[in-house]
């Protein structure tokens, strides 16, 4: 019997829902299938490889050689969209990398025309989107304008790190630093604030909160120190700005760099935290999984909502929190969610069941048993009738698309990829153009 070939590619390589649901895969069907990595990183291919993984280069003739026999397509960004013309008898299931308050695509008051093409392309290349709930399946259908039948309230994988993970020793792995000595550990992950098409805040007031007047960092360190609270701050890997944040015995920076080393993702060390600070970023929904406090920085919300905006126009409802605009407030909510655990629980147990219905793990179960019967597609499977597999090949237009994307994928290194160097902004750009490939 032939064995389907299954095709993962993220981004970062090798990580978020794709990562968790490649790994339950493994474990239910062994080696039944045929698992394939394609990643952006040269390096990412021979760090796989020596764990015994699968994986193919992008863009290089083994890619091009094994694409075309893909029977089934998992991505977290619509990675793979333009490939899906040489492989058109394929089924791709778009995992996405994140739930949250943001608009994106077409559900956005102003969509770019990056932001137009390439959601476009991605709603008519994907048979089918996975999402927690069916409260996900309205703003998915905003986002990608897609019909419900396309989209299917199966799980999101990576809650299987947040429920499985040990955290707190990944994150000591990440830190270097033994976290026993703590009584509890925060942490701020802020959300993207510029990039990505757009100019959503502009950060000019040099703290990593972005108040506005009367940020102490001193006094800050001090809170900390005579509460014995660790926190710990995880720019977004996309983050552009270049805010000097001063490491303390209390104060530690979650590089790219160390949890690369370490191997380990955002999602296998997020159940480490007591408390999440954040803002608008799709953590501050994903964290109620766990219906542990979360406090929200609205410090420039007024031009967020101008800029980027958010779903349904409303903060309130986005925010089963308590907010702040300022360094006093920021300090107070902290003591109140750390010591009084009734303080939003109420509003955390509402938003969970709606934003994750009866959801008691990943639901990598469920989006399999939809998927497969045995070790095979399921006869239940619809593909959707798109019209880009009937493009021709010899298509000049098409023909010139892929000599650029070849030539844009040699230019990529190690040096360009790594998340790190996304700060410069010069490997955005090159993502940028490996995002519109086949268009």
């Amino acid at each position: 019997m032939k064995k389907l070939n299954i095709t993962f590619c993220s981004f970062p390589d090798f990580s978020g829902n794709a990562k968790a649901l490649y790994e339950y895969m493994v474990k239910r069907y062994k080696n039944n299938m045929n698992y394939i990595w394609i990643v952006y990183n040269e390096s990412s291919v021979e760090l796989l490889k020596s764990n015994g993984i699968n994986a193919i280069l992008i863009g290089t003739d083994e890619f091009k050689k094994y694409i075309s026999k893909t029977d089934v397509f998992f991505t977290t960004q619509g990675n793979l969209d333009g490939d899906k013309i040489k492989a058109k008898n394929s089924i791709y299931i778009e995992l996405w990398h994140g739930v949250g308050p943001k608009p994106s695509g077409f559900a956005q008051k102003n969509p770019s025309i990056e932001d137009i093409e390439g959601y476009g392309n991605i709603s008519e290349v994907v048979d089918y989107f996975i999402v927690p709930s069916d409260f996900w399946k309205v703003v998915w259908g905003a986002i990608f304008k897609v019909e419900f039948s396309r989209i299917k309230s199966l799980g999101m994988p990576i809650f299987d790190y947040f429920i499985n993970s040990n955290g707190k020793e990944n994150l000591s792995k990440v830190l270097k630093l033994d976290l026993t000595n703590y009584k509890k550990i925060i942490v701020y992950m802020p959300t993207f604030r510029k990039g990505f098409n757009h100019n959503d805040i502009n950060n000019s007031y040099n703290n990593v909160f972005n108040i506005r007047k009367g940020y102490d960092e001193t006094k800050l360190n001090s809170f900390l120190e005579k509460n014995n609270y660790l926190l710990c701050i995880k720019l977004h890997p996309g983050e552009l700005s270049k805010i000097n944040i001063k490491e303390t015995k209390n104060i530690k920076v979650i590089s790219e760099d160390n949890m690369i080393k370490q191997q380990v993702s955002v999602n296998e060390i997020i159940n480490a935290f007591d408390l999440l600070i954040t803002d608008y970023s799709s953590i501050g929904t994903e964290f109620l999984f766990l219906n542990r406090p979360v406090l929200f920085n609205i410090c420039d919300i007024e031009e967020y909502k101008k800029n980027r905006g958010l779903f349904f126009g409303s903060d309130d409802f986005w925010f089963p929190g308590p907010k702040f605009k300022n360094f006093d407030e920021l300090i107070e909510e902290i003591k109140k969610l750390l010591t009084d655990e009734n303080y939003y629980k109420s509003e955390r147990e509402n938003k969970k069941k709606l934003w994750f219905g009866n959801l008691i793990d990943g639901g990598c179960d469920e989006i399999c048993n939809f998927l497969f019967e045995n070790y095979n597609i399921s006869t239940n499977i619809v593909k959707y009738k798109s019209i880009i597999p009937k493009l021709k090949m010899d298509n000049e237009t098409y023909k010139g698309i892929i000599k650029e994307q070849e030539s844009t994928i040699k230019k990529l290194t190690e040096s360009d990829i790594r998340l790190k160097q996304i700060e410069q902004s010069k490997s955005w750009k090159i993502l940028e153009k490996l995002r519109k490939i086949g268009k």
